[in-house]
């Protein structure tokens, strides 16, 4: 099985046209998270795989592409598209993978095909012909001529139409507005928004208002909420914390039996000091413990201690001087089904026959009194 999976990935991505060096390309991206189902941590990497007549060259990944994942962790990943000029139209489609990286051939998953379409570039438009009204003005002075010009700037406009980068990732906001050859101002941030860390929530001035070639556009970037640490907890006071007092929805995750405590909190995702959207998901893993197995008594010392050994457990083995047949476990405490930390001792009751040496040195028996045995070793 698989230690990672990719879900809810979208199935197609959006590509809008751009200008570069008086080229058109296509451009686009797509978003999707990658995460360890397992209950330790493991080293990832994920890559891009073209399907079809899509090529390599026109993927890249934001960000480091191999990344450390906590037990039950999750990493977002951003694929960005660039088809150059020389694209053919058409509809073109691409896979993610993940990988562990002590395993990359056998140890992967993919995530669905997600397809984009590459549209034929924009046909120029015919440029038009200078009205006759401009060359009766040519003939009427060069006077009138400079007033039809200053007209002609104030009704169409001049300057750089601010891009829209609400909702964006601040690097690539920024890219964006240096691509419009506008420069960023102040960068403040935003601690109320609900959108997740360094995303912008604001700009100003607004999209489409145009500013002079290097003018610039402030920005509020999301800012997030302090996120606790509750590792060590028992699960119900972390829920407590993170639900209630700072409003963080919780993932419960059962991880590997560990030698903590039931309901013991032994991961978080993410960890402090990450920031977190407000109202965003926080995943903690929880040390399950070890149910004590089910030991029908009496049965055999045999048969009780190998069934404890078998769980993770350690027996811890005592007698009861009593008539009847010894070696034969009576009582089980804690009782079969009781949670515990994985290595906790389980008293295992043994019958002692009273004419034992252990119970005849000590003198009179009481029917509760028990003696120390030795271990029980298979």
């Amino acid at each position: 099985m698989p230690s990672f999976e990719i879900p809810d990935i979208p199935a197609k991505a959006q590509l809008k046209h751009e200008t570069e060096s008086n080229q058109t390309v296509s451009t686009g991206a797509v978003t999707f998270t990658v995460t360890n189902k397992t209950g330790q941590g493991l080293s990832g990497r994920v890559t891009v795989e073209p399907q079809g007549e899509a090529k390599a060259e026109w993927f890249s990944v934001d960000g480091e592409s191999e990344r450390q994942f906590a037990a039950g962790g999750t990493h977002t990943f951003t694929v960005r598209i660039k088809a150059p000029p020389t694209a053919k139209a058409g509809t073109y489609s691409l896979k993610v993978r993940a990988v562990a990286i002590n395993d990359p051939d056998n140890d992967f998953a993919e995530s669905p095909v997600v397809v984009f379409d590459i549209a034929a570039p924009p046909v120029a438009a015919p440029k038009k012909g200078l009205p006759w009204w401009i060359f009766a003005a040519i003939g009427g002075g060069v006077a009138v001529v400079a007033g039809v010009v200053v007209a002609i700037i104030l009704f169409t406009g001049g300057g750089t139409k601010v891009p829209n980068v609400v909702d964006l990732p601040l690097a690539e906001a920024q890219q964006r507005l240096t691509e419009a050859k506008l420069t960023v101002g102040t960068t403040t941030d935003d601690p109320d928004s609900d959108k997740a860390p360094g995303i912008v929530t604001g700009q100003d001035p607004a999209a489409d208002t145009k500013l002079e070639e290097g003018g610039q556009v402030t920005l509020r970037v999301a800012a997030g909420a302090e996120l606790p640490n509750v590792v060590g907890q028992l699960f119900p006071a972390a829920e407590s914390t993170l639900r209630v007092s700072h409003g963080f929805r919780v993932e419960r995750i059962a991880g590997p039996a560990g030698g903590k405590a039931p309901e013991t909190v032994v991961g978080q995702d993410p960890m402090p000091p990450a920031q977190v959207a407000r109202g965003g998901t926080v995943k903690l893993t929880i040390d399950p413990g070890i149910g004590v197995p089910a030991i029908a008594v009496p049965t055999t010392q045999q048969t009780a201690t190998s069934s404890l050994q078998s769980a993770g457990l350690a027996p811890r083995i005592s007698g009861r001087c009593e008539a009847g047949t010894a070696d034969q476990v009576v009582a089980v405490v804690p009782a079969s089904g009781t949670l515990v930390a994985k290595g906790s001792a389980v008293d295992l009751t043994i019958r002692v026959s009273p004419s034992a040496i252990g119970c005849r040195l000590r003198g009179p028996i009481r029917p509760d009194e028990r003696v120390v045995l030795k271990p029980f070793t298979p």
